[in-house]
């Protein structure tokens, strides 16, 4: 019987293979926690909880499958299935750029197992269906909301026409893939129903989207459950502040092409917009027993603060003077996007783009919408409109990567206005430290920042200490 085996539980090592000292290493190793920053500052503070990230049967261990082959190396046994092939008759309609061809072989190249990282507006679901019909086996595509779930279907439908598609979702469980070429599946019906082996072994390909996600303790049970001989990760942001990237690097891959920065841009048009009031609700700080600085009590006092809501509203106004703009107004609180929707001037085309739309709602409104009023989480993934080419922070936020490529989606020979980001600066420290962050991502990607000397180094960034602040998105 072999030692090392690759199957549909992962890397399995029989355990009579493996001394004492590599079973403890194997679970030391494979037992996880998030990093807190705040269970590190205090002995009374909640400690993470830890998560074991392998599987045991009377004779195997069986583990990620990419940790497996790096530590005890090549399987003497590969059972793992080719997976049924694609329908003769599906074609992709599609033709990538030169770049997306370019990343697409890169990853053929590399065995067809790893990571794709690039900024958003780069065509990540494209290629990623575009490699499912270069490998020609049926696949399954893993998402974590039911808006993705509706825009892979759609891009799908557009790109390989005729194409069966099932779904995994609640009683929902469309998974032979013999009446089926692709199936989507909602991570959250994965984790909580048991699979057999059997279920997914016909398929040959597993797309994983948003994959930064999996590190999470829930979200990584998945892993266990669908593996195919190809694994496809997808994401913008791969990594976590919370350490835990390393989970599904293990189970995928490392990064086989990823974009760090955004293509320079220097069309692309910062306006800081510096805010203060006076009022001890808006510059109090809230704090907690520790002495630390609450920043979501400071989130809801900056987004309360009327007279900065009102600053807001004057921006909105001048915006709407100016042709061709479609407008994306973000704010972590939908209660601050009701509030905004309320000064817009009467007559006012307005959509939502938030959780808990029906999706055919919220993309009909986003279609016709001058100003469309949505949240960061939602801006922060799949947001796939076109025709938005301004973006208003009108909430504080430090990782603004894969909000800001929501307006850069057309290519710069068809804009037909220059994009343009007004992001306000509060006055609090904690925020102007988020602002350095973000303005040093503008400078990256060569956006020109109203006001401001490229040679000359703001006095706030030498000034604002990085001390005493616990940053937080």
């Amino acid at each position: 019987m072999a030692s090392r085996i690759v199957t549909h539980k992962g890397y399995g090592i029989r355990k009579d293979s493996l001394s004492e000292q590599a079973v403890q290493s194997l679970k030391k190793e494979l037992t996880v926690a998030p990093m807190s920053a705040f269970a590190s500052r205090s002995v009374f503070a909640a400690q993470p909880t830890p998560f074991t990230l392998y599987l045991e049967s009377p004779t195997r261990y069986y583990v990620p499958r990419q940790w497996g082959l790096k530590t005890y190396g090549p399987p003497e046994q590969m059972k793992l299935e080719e997976g049924l092939p694609l329908r003769s008759e599906l074609s992709f309609t599609g033709t990538p750029y030169d770049y997306q061809t370019a990343i697409i072989d890169q990853f053929l190249a590399a065995g067809s197992n790893g990571l794709l990282c690039v900024p958003c507006g780069r065509g990540k679901t494209f290629m990623a269906i575009r490699i499912a019909f270069l490998l020609g086996r049926r696949f399954v595509i893993v998402v974590d909301k039911e808006f993705l779930l509706d825009q892979w279907r759609k891009e799908l439908e557009g790109l390989l026409p005729g194409i069966r598609i099932g779904i995994v979702q609640g009683p929902k469980q469309q998974t032979d893939p013999v009446l089926y070429d692709c199936t989507i599946a909602m991570i959250q019906t994965l984790v909580q129903r048991e699979y057999s082996d059997l279920t997914f072994q016909s398929y040959g390909c597993t797309i994983f989207d948003e994959c930064h996600h999996l590190g999470a303790a829930q979200f990584s049970r998945a892993l266990f459950k669908v593996q195919t001989k190809h694994m496809l990760g997808l994401s913008a942001t791969p990594v976590r502040d919370d350490g835990l990237t390393k989970v599904f690097e293990w189970f995928l891959g490392t990064p086989v092409y990823w974009e760090k920065q955004r293509e320079a841009d220097p069309d692309v048009v910062v306006r800081k917009i510096p805010f203060t009031c006076e009022s001890p609700e808006y510059t109090t700080l809230p704090q907690n027993h520790m002495g630390e600085t609450v920043l979501a009590r400071l989130l809801t006092q900056v987004v309360e603060c009327e007279e900065r809501n009102a600053k807001i509203d004057a921006l909105l106004v001048e915006l709407l003077k100016e042709k061709d703009r479609k407008i994306l107004v973000l704010s972590e609180r939908i209660s601050h996007l009701e509030r905004i929707e309320k000064g817009l001037p009467e007559g006012t085309s307005v959509g939502y783009y938030i959780g808990g739309m029906k999706p055919e709602v919220r993309e009909e409104g986003a279609k016709t919408a001058v100003i469309l009023l949505g949240t960061y989480q939602m801006a922060s993934e799949a947001m796939n409109i076109k025709t938005l080419n301004t973006m208003v922070m009108a909430s504080p936020r430090k990782k603004i990567e894969q909000s800001t490529g929501r307006i850069l989606r057309v290519q710069k020979s068809e804009r037909s206005v220059a994009p343009l980001i007004l992001d306000i600066v509060d006055s609090h420290d904690v925020y102007k430290r988020q602002w350095l962050k973000r303005r040093t991502y503008y400078k990256t990607c060569c956006y020109k920042i109203d006001g401001e000397k490229a040679s000359k180094k703001p006095k706030e960034e030498e000034e604002l200490s990085l001390e005493k602040c616990l940053l937080s998105d």
